[in-house]
């Protein structure tokens, strides 16, 4: 495993806005930009080392690959704000590991929710509308020859 810590400075901005989003009751991060050469087993040494893990998530792709980004889950929130501000300047093979705080269980539910909807939009919009109930068809007239 190669951790480098980078030598770029975040602007204050970002570090405000990552400690507000954050609660006292949230444990979760999400990271971001996880390099693909990257196993679950590296990622629970890397974040273990501030604590301890109640869940690593590895999300994969359809052909067994993961998608780039990883769920860290911590104990207690102590635990997990110690990782946040350690790691966030951390590179893993090369890439630089973007940390944020993962947005509470009940909250994924409503964004599934929103992003179908607001999909349902743009989709009336592009002209794609209802096409398996027919409720967007014109009817053409037919002529007789």
């Amino acid at each position: 495993v190669s951790i480098q810590l980078s030598a770029k400075s975040l602007s204050s901005k970002v570090n405000v806005s990552a400690e507000s989003k954050s609660s006292s009751k949230n444990t979760k991060i999400m990271v971001r930009n996880v390099p693909f050469e990257a196993t679950r087993s590296e990622l629970l040494k890397l974040f273990g080392a501030f604590g301890q893990l109640k869940k690593v998530r590895l999300p994969k792709k359809i052909d067994g690959t993961h998608r780039g980004f990883a769920f860290c889950e911590f104990l207690t929130n102590k635990e997990a704000k110690n990782a946040m501000t350690t790691l966030s300047g951390t590179h893993l093979y090369g890439r630089h590991l973007v940390l944020e705080w993962a947005t509470p269980d009940g909250d994924d539910k409503m964004n599934v929710t929103e992003a179908r909807e607001k999909a349902k939009r743009d989709a009336m919009k592009a002209g794609l509308g209802d096409s398996a109930s027919g409720a967007g068809k014109k009817k053409g007239r037919h002529t007789k020859f």
